[in-house]
């Protein structure tokens, strides 16, 4: 029997990434979950020593040219990739029969634990949607929309990875980053850098979403021609050269990047942000234009998607301006309540 049973939304990493740092301290905890997710993430969280189950089908949004498109579609697409996914969750639950379910922002696991009586808990920091722009993407959204407060309202435990003052079954827990394991020099020392260079991340999505920020940020380099500057990309799995850039693909210890970084880009999901901002490392995040979470995400730094044609004039000036780290314990505070949930 598992105790307890982690499921995990696919699309990207950032999920996954959080899940992995909230299940290192659960580690710590003697309590050792078992995940449930899909593509990219079931790898990501086996590369932890952990057993992750291959059964959360989500469909990445579709994106062209830095912008998100045909949300109705995605909608649709979604919906029926929940349906499947309940049942896998289903005949997993009645073979695992877990203590506890969790569920980060993966919600057939936390529907069937109110339906079938199991004590619960939602990690989620989308507590709200707004990706609709048409008058049929809009109808659509509505009715997700009312079907995801509703779930909000059922279940027992919403745990928020970001600052706040909870409210009713809704409690905000901070944000969560993994520990660093390399200081900067290995990191720098790993890719082949002298240990002077200034080094650039590129962060993009897990799901492969960047391709517009990568071609902004190149160019801009080519103008510049800063003095020992390296660029490092990850995130674009389909890409493997082109441009003045070393590029990693999907790279598992992100977070000793970020924290090494002279500067990170960032398509402003929340996880590379929290990181960043834990380790004091500056950041550029530009959102995909329409996606709602995202453009939230970027407007809290100051930044929006205008900014990916100002890469030129941002690089320079956020480049090295390092600030002081916030060491983020959102992972700690999460265990501790899953915890005192067993």
């Amino acid at each position: 029997m598992a105790r307890i049973l982690y499921a995990v939304s696919p699309i990207g990493l950032g999920h996954a990434s959080r899940a992995a740092a909230v299940g290192m301290k659960l580690k710590e905890k003697g309590l050792e979950p078992e995940f449930a997710t899909g593509g990219n993430a079931v790898r990501f969280l086996r590369s932890y020593g952990f057993t992750a189950h291959d059964i959360v089908t989500e469909p990445t949004p579709s994106e062209k040219n830095g912008t998100m498109r045909y949300p109705a579609l995605w909608y649709i697409r979604y919906w029926s990739g929940y349906r499947s996914t309940k049942s896998r969750m289903l005949e997993l639950m009645g073979r695992l029969k877990p203590e506890l379910v969790v569920g980060d922002e993966e919600f057939s696991s936390v529907s069937l634990a109110l339906e079938e009586k199991v004590k619960h808990a939602m990690v989620s920091d989308e507590l709200e949607l707004g990706f609709a722009r048409s008058s049929l993407s809009r109808y659509i959204e509505r009715k997700v929309s009312r079907w995801y407060t509703t779930l909000q309202e059922s279940v027992s435990n919403i745990l928020v990875p970001d600052f706040g003052s909870d409210y009713r079954n809704v409690h905000f827990m901070s944000p969560v980053v993994r520990t660093v394991t390399a200081d900067r020099r290995a990191v720098v020392e790993s890719l082949g850098f002298r240990p002077d260079s200034k080094m650039i991340l590129l962060s993009a999505s897990g799901s492969g979403i960047g391709e517009f920020l990568l071609k902004s940020t190149l160019a801009a380099l080519e103008n510049l021609k800063i003095p020992d500057a390296k660029l490092v990309v990850t995130g674009l799995t389909d890409r493997r050269s082109g441009g003045d850039a070393l590029y990693l693909g999907v790279y598992r210890d992100n977070q000793n990047l970020v924290a090494a970084a002279d500067l990170v880009i960032s398509t402003a999901g929340k996880s590379t942000i929290d990181e960043a901002l834990s380790y004091g490392s500056p950041i550029v995040a530009v959102p995909i234009k329409n996606h709602s979470e995202q453009e939230r995400n970027a407007a809290s730094l100051g930044f929006n998607h205008d900014d990916v044609r100002r890469m030129q004039e941002l690089i320079p000036k956020y480049l090295g301006r390092r600030t002081a780290p916030k060491n983020y314990l959102g992972a700690d505070s999460i265990a501790a309540y899953l915890q005192h949930m067993m």
